[in-house]
């Protein structure tokens, strides 16, 4: 895969220098989830590419278009991968500065690792900043890398408005939490399908509502159900402070991690305990059911409700029920009993009435002929 500077920008040396930039962030990361890069160079005509590994897939918009919002153990892990590269580039003392759903590639299966999963690999380093005071670590590159030669001027949001992190949307120093806020966001947004504020479309407006309003947990909206632990993971990397949020990718991801193989144990006790009846798999998928009717599109308060609905309904009286039926109800079996008509009784009785007024009617008949 080969990412080349525009023609028409070919001698813009800031274009020229962000490329650079790019070219040894990537260096400096070793990850299966951050996109290798090969080589950095010039054509003869004077343009400035850089060469990365072949990926085959899509981008998670592409799959997200396709499939719309991602089971939740899918989400969970796509976003564990997301958040590894990330770490991996922290470390390297770079922070992304621009993590949404064009940025992450999902390679397709044969590209995969041999269990058959996909993999997730963070792409376009472009707006990447060395983060400022970052400590070196023992996995860092020996040297410190050299930052754009042409910095972003006072007063300019980097990245992108919709997913910019409340300190990028303020234009102030960031550092590896405004990346956590943005994988914040990705989570939400696979989960849903679309991000907390995409009733807004003035970039005006998103980068307030990033500053100012607080988003709604993902299951008040979700269309599956959310687990109450994952609803405050996601809204704990979307706190406005970025002292308030994970203080780490790795840290995240060590919560997404608790969270799903809670999730995984849940799906496996209800396999075993409804294997005898009904199969792991309907089990399974019967136990996500049953609770995603008290908490899907809810949240804490809502699910607490379904227990008293359920008794009120057990304990209506029997006369009240006619009044709740919907109109397309079927009758009780004893009301279908009563209101059944035997077909032969009622052609019986017909033909009888029938021979009875004919009589009466020549009997009247010829009682008027004598008369």
């Amino acid at each position: 895969m080969v990412k080349l500077v525009r023609r028409a920008l070919a001698h813009d040396p800031r274009f020229v220098d962000r490329l650079r930039v790019e070219a040894q962030a990537l260096a400096a990361i070793a990850s299966p989830h951050v996109v290798a890069v090969l080589d950095l160079g010039t054509t003869p005509a004077g343009r400035s590419y850089l060469v990365m590994e072949r990926l085959e897939g899509g981008t998670l918009r592409e799959e997200l278009e396709r499939r719309g919002p991602l089971p939740v153990a899918e989400a969970i892990e796509v976003t564990r991968q997301v958040l590894a590269g990330l770490a991996a580039a922290h470390r390297a003392g770079i922070v992304h500065r621009d993590v949404k759903l064009d940025n992450v590639f999902l390679c397709a299966p044969a590209e995969a690792a041999p269990g058959g999963g996909r993999i997730a690999k963070v792409i376009d380093f472009g707006v990447a900043k060395p983060m400022p005071g970052a400590a070196p670590r023992a996995t860092a590159p020996p040297r410190p890398l050299a930052g754009p030669a042409y910095p972003t001027e006072a007063g300019l949001v980097v990245g992108t408005p919709r997913t910019a992190s409340p300190e990028q949307a303020r234009c102030q120093p960031v550092d590896a939490r405004a990346d956590v806020y943005a994988v914040g966001l990705l989570l939400y947004t696979l989960l849903l399908g679309q991000g907390p504020f995409a009733h807004l479309e003035d970039a005006i407006e998103v980068l307030r509502a990033h500053v100012m309003e607080r988003p709604a947990a993902p299951s008040r909206a979700a269309g599956q159900w959310i687990p109450r632990e994952l609803d405050l993971a996601v809204l704990k990397a979307l706190e406005k402070r970025p002292e308030e949020r994970f203080g780490s990718a790795e840290a995240f991801a060590a919560e997404l991690g608790r969270i799903g193989a809670a999730l995984e144990l849940e799906v496996e006790s209800a396999e075993a305990g409804g294997a005898a009846e009904a199969g792991g798999a309907g089990a399974a998928e019967g136990a996500v059911r049953r609770r995603s009717e008290g908490t899907v599109g809810g949240g804490e308060e809502e699910g607490t409700w379904e227990p008293e609905i359920q008794a009120w309904f057990a304990t209506r009286p029997e006369e009240g029920r006619e009044a709740a039926a919907g109109p397309n109800e079927a009758p009780e079996a004893g009301e279908a009993e009563e209101a059944k008509v035997d077909p032969r009784w009622f052609a019986l009785l017909t033909a009888a009435s029938t021979a009875v007024f004919c009589a009466l009617a020549a009997v009247l008949l010829r009682w008027m002929g004598a008369w």
